[in-house]
């Protein structure tokens, strides 16, 4: 399976419907279950200035009932990354998921159209696809029998009437076709909404849109997947993709292929972060080697943007990095409270993503990243490990480099508790 899996649990939300009656009783739920970690004091430190304000607190990264939240009130609530378009770019392929706890598989149908589904079949219940498929042209539940195209549609019920009496009729009706997940697709990356009462995707991507407009992103082509494991907190490997602050401590040769000066802090956007840094030598990867092989650029790249490196955090857990040549395109997933698997998949302009002029350049770009997550490794656990300590209590912030990742504490509490730009 190309996307391991996602998170643990398997609780079936259905898309709430109704005005701001029900709202009011998911409100009142939440405030049962809200975690203490999540109390109004801990939102109201969040409310101050960068310089004065504190995180959340350690429980929030170390105990399983606060994933549990998670699980259940932010990655079922808002958009999220569910896999590359490029898994399934062929009519009949299939692709296993599990997304916020959540069975899913992802399919293209004769018509190429890609689309998400629940895992399941309407009759029983049964789990319907279990492993990868390439060339499929049904798919047939293993339990009795029931078969659907990968549009979802009904094909046939052997024995519905009576043993020898089949029903070959097949349906489109909503009660007999197979339960949608409601998705959207942007450039390769593939998004869902559990619940499907997230605002629309355009309005979700519309900060990044803006800000990438200038990249011909449609330009690349996926070359190569990998994992790095991360025996963190899945905020913490995330905060840390973000921070711009440690590379003079911890990342020496990307610390000196930058200027000092060209390195900045997240930018919050909507319910996103995005950053920027100036490549600061010659070269074409991302620690650039004047002698070592080059990549070409994306098309049509404007001259100011030679030198930029920006990266984002696509919440809440999508985050990428572009690159004059290349860009990365990153997913964590929480394994359990302190384990984190991070998903990447390599992209590059055009052939440059399989030919094999190329190729030396292509594994250049890969090897860099996998130096860089060996430097990251350890720092995320310490971080991790740091979380134990009783005398933290949700940290300080440097307002120069810390008011995205106050941002996106504030994102997950709200998203949590139902609040801000997660208010129904």
């Amino acid at each position: 399976m190309l996307f391991r899996r996602w998170l643990a649990g398997c609780t079936v939300v259905k898309p709430e419907t109704g005005g701001k009656a029900q709202m009011t009783n998911v409100q009142g739920l939440h405030r049962q279950e809200l975690h203490e970690a999540l109390n109004d004091a801990v939102l109201e430190g969040m409310t101050a200035t960068t310089g004065e304000a504190k995180g959340l607190p350690n429980a929030a990264f170390t105990d399983s009932a606060f994933l549990e939240l998670e699980r259940k009130h932010l990655f079922s609530r808002t958009w999220v990354f569910a896999g590359s378009r490029s898994a399934v770019s062929e009519p009949g392929a299939v692709r296993c998921l599990e997304v916020a706890g959540r069975q899913l598989f992802m399919a293209t149908d004769a018509k190429g159209e890609t689309r998400v589904w629940f895992n399941v079949c309407p009759h029983r219940g049964a789990r319907l696809v279990v492993e990868d498929q390439d060339k499929a042209a049904v798919l047939t539940c293993p339990y009795h029998g029931w078969s659907f195209g990968l549009d979802g549609g009904l094909r046939a019920r052997p024995h519905y009437h009576a043993p020898l009496e089949h029903d070959r009729q097949g349906s489109k009706a909503e009660r007999d076709c197979l339960f949608e997940v409601r998705s959207a697709i942007w450039h390769d990356w593939v998004f869902v909404n559990i619940d499907g009462q997230a605002p629309a995707f355009e309005d979700y991507m519309a900060p990044a849109m803006k800000a990438y407009e200038d990249w011909n992103l449609g330009a690349l082509r996926l070359a190569h997947y990998q994992p790095f494991e991360f025996h963190a907190n899945w905020k913490l490997v995330v905060e840390n993709f973000c921070d711009n602050y440690h590379v003079f401590m911890v990342h020496p040769a990307l610390h000196d292929a930058q200027e000092p000066r060209d390195r900045f802090g997240m930018s919050p956007d909507g319910v996103h972060m995005f950053n920027r840094f100036v490549i600061g030598v010659e070269g074409r990867g991302l620690t650039p080697d004047p002698d070592g092989p080059t990549l070409p650029e994306i098309p049509d790249l404007p001259d100011a943007l030679e030198k930029d490196s920006p990266f984002c955090n696509l919440f809440p857990n999508a985050t990428m990095a572009i690159f004059p040549t290349n860009v990365a395109f990153f997913s964590f997933e929480p394994v359990t409270v302190d384990e984190t698997i991070m998903h990447v998949w390599f992209y590059f302009a055009g052939d440059a993503a399989h030919d094999e002029e190329h190729r030396a350049g292509r594994e250049a770009v890969i090897a860099e990243w996998a130096n860089l997550n060996a430097e990251d490794s350890g720092i995320c656990h310490r971080l991790q490990e740091g979380r134990t300590c009783d005398a933290y209590d949700g940290g300080r912030f440097a307002p120069y480099w810390d008011a995205g990742t106050l941002h996106f504490h504030r994102q997950i509490a709200d998203a949590i508790r139902g609040e801000g730009a997660f208010l129904r």
